[in-house]
């Protein structure tokens, strides 16, 4: 297969798009394509007709369909395969699926309320696309390269126009064996999301961890347990606060720095006005994560370092000097200044001061306390040597960044 790299690539785009992507040959067609949901329904035997009656092994059509659920599947035939096989990308849906035409499908069908809770679990897991233009452009592109050109192949639209009676349920042919399959599934997602984002804000990689939410609501990413939707989002927000806090903690951020973060969104997810406002909240919340990895996080540093700099970062207006450090740790001054400088690339007295000047600056942004007030609230008894050490690190005095900056 000459194109085997331009797959890996095309697969890597959809997984990043939440699009999943599955290989059918010949002799398999994996069980759990459509995620489960013609199973849950009794629908095995379409299961196999709707993916056999889009598959065209050896052609060069590439099948683009919409079936009975509303779900998008793209059947992409990959030539000179061995075995023959057939990329299949979904499912996806074009039309967003509420709450409230789930409620009216089920009943219209007779369907017993746990399948409309498994029917709600399935569409919060499916993403979503009002225009899938992005989508079909990078098929396109793909589709030129293993096909050698533009002209060499064809794309057909098409909607499954089979009807499928859903069979009619009841106490004895309840498929809970379906249904705690189709649990199981979308928990296995649901937690492998869960642990890529956690991965992401412990390196602090905003764009991967705000890529892992691209086609996710808050409304619909979990189970409801409210009929109020913003209660429903407002848990799903306290949730991911916790995650993202695991997620800090992993990439080495000291609980001081965690907590307040953490506590400052707490007071932010419940002061929430809409669910609209809720969902800003929540890319706010990512961003700030990785940031606070970016700009707090120890990893590289020893023991003694951490402690020394979590230290100087909670308590900033006290004695900070390496005297007085030396004496709190139990370590010699010399030993300590020389690990510094090696681990940080900073002498403690200038990491002491930046850290001194950049608490300054919010507070003078953001309140209105005198400028005295303020170098002794950073430590800094001498407000003539606040001045300079500020206009030293900022390029102004502190009365000028107030007026520049001021909110």
């Amino acid at each position: 297969m000459f194109y085997k790299k331009e797959l890996d690539f095309f697969t890597k785009s959809m997984e990043n798009l939440k699009i999943r992507s599955a290989l059918i040959t010949k002799n398999n067609i994996p069980e759990d394509i459509d995620m489960g949901i013609r199973r849950l329904l009794n629908l095995k035997d379409d299961y196999d007709k709707f993916f056999n009656e889009n598959i065209a092994f050896g052609e060069s059509r590439i099948n683009i369909v919409s079936d009975m659920f509303m779900c998008n599947y793209i059947f992409i035939p990959l030539p000179e395969s061995e075995p023959s096989s057939i990329l299949v990308l979904g499912p996806y849906t074009k039309e967003l699926i509420t709450k409230n035409s789930i409620n009216k499908k089920t009943v219209e069908s007779s369907l017993p309320p746990y399948i409309n809770i498994q029917l709600e679990k399935f569409y919060g897991a499916v993403p979503y696309f009002p225009n899938d233009d992005s989508i079909l452009a990078l098929v396109n592109c793909f589709a030129e390269i293993i096909f050698k050109g533009i002209e060499n192949f064809t794309i057909i639209h098409k909607h499954s126009e089979r009807e499928v009676e859903i069979p009619v349920f009841s106490n004895n042919n309840q498929p809970k064996e379906a249904e705690a399959w189709m649990t199981v599934q979308l928990l296995e997602r649901r937690y492998a999301k869960e642990n890529e984002l956690i991965d992401a804000v412990s390196k602090g990689l905003t764009h991967k961890a705000e890529m892992i939410f691209t086609n996710i609501t808050p409304e619909n990413a979990l189970e409801c347990r409210h009929t109020d939707s913003l209660r429903n989002t407002k848990n799903y927000l306290i949730i991911l606060n916790t995650l993202l806090r695991k997620g800090a903690e992993q990439g080495k951020v000291h609980p001081f720095h965690i907590d307040m973060v953490s506590s400052d969104f707490a007071l932010k997810i419940e002061a929430s006005q809409s669910v609209e406002e809720c969902g800003e909240l929540l890319k706010y919340m990512v961003k700030k994560y990785c940031r606070l990895v970016n700009k707090h996080s120890q990893k590289n540093y020893s023991l003694l370092i951490q402690k020394v700099i979590t230290q100087i970062e909670s308590d900033i207006a006290s004695d900070l000097s390496l005297n007085n450090l030396s004496k709190i740790f139990e370590v010699n001054s010399s030993y300590l200044s020389s690990l510094f400088k090696k681990e940080t690339g900073s002498t403690l007295t200038d990491y002491v001061n930046k850290m001194r000047i950049e608490r300054a600056k919010e507070l003078l942004v953001s309140t209105n306390i005198q400028i005295q007030n303020i170098a002794q609230r950073c430590g800094m008894l001498d407000v003539n040597y606040f001045t300079k050490t500020f206009k030293k690190y900022a390029e102004m005095t502190p009365k000028k960044y107030r007026e520049k900056y001021m909110k």
